[in-house]
C-alpha cells in the first residue's frame, strides 16, 4: 500500500474505505478531477456503486465523456486511476470483476 500511496502521490491520490459515507462523493471528485482513488481493505461483495467505475462504463457525447454513478452523471477526466486493496489473503470476486481488473498479490513467504 505504501507503494502505491508513493507512485499516484503526483496524482493527487485520495484514500477511503469501503462503505464509508462520503465514498461515492469522494469517487466523483475524482473522477472529474482526473485524481487515482486507493479504496483500502476491500471485501469480497464490492458495493454495486464501483460497478460502472470498474467496468468503465464511459458515455461518449460530442467531445465529452461522462460516467454515471447512481443517479448521476459525472465527466470522465481519463487520467483518472483506481486501486483497490484486500487484506483477504485468497479473494474470490465475481468473473465480471476480475476479468476487468488486474489483481496482484503482494503476499510475502518464507523459503
Amino acid at each position: 500500500v505504501v507503494w502505491v500511496k508513493t507512485r499516484e502521490a503526483s496524482n493527487g491520490l485520495v484514500v477511503t474505505r469501503m462503505g464509508h459515507s462520503k465514498m461515492v462523493i469522494v469517487f466523483e471528485q475524482a473522477i472529474a478531477a482526473g485524481r487515482s482513488v486507493l479504496v483500502e481493505h476491500m471485501e469480497e461483495p464490492i458495493d454495486a456503486a464501483l460497478q460502472p467505475i470498474i467496468s468503465r462504463n464511459v458515455i461518449k457525447r460530442g467531445d465529452s465523456k461522462s460516467i454515471k454513478i447512481g443517479d448521476k452523471e459525472v465527466k470522465y477526466n481519463p487520467r483518472f486511476r483506481l486501486v483497490m486493496q484486500t487484506q483477504l489473503s485468497n479473494p474470490h470476486y465475481r468473473p465480471e470483476i476480475q476479468a476487468e481488473c488486474t489483481l496482484i498479490n503482494f503476499t510475502v513467504t518464507e523459503q
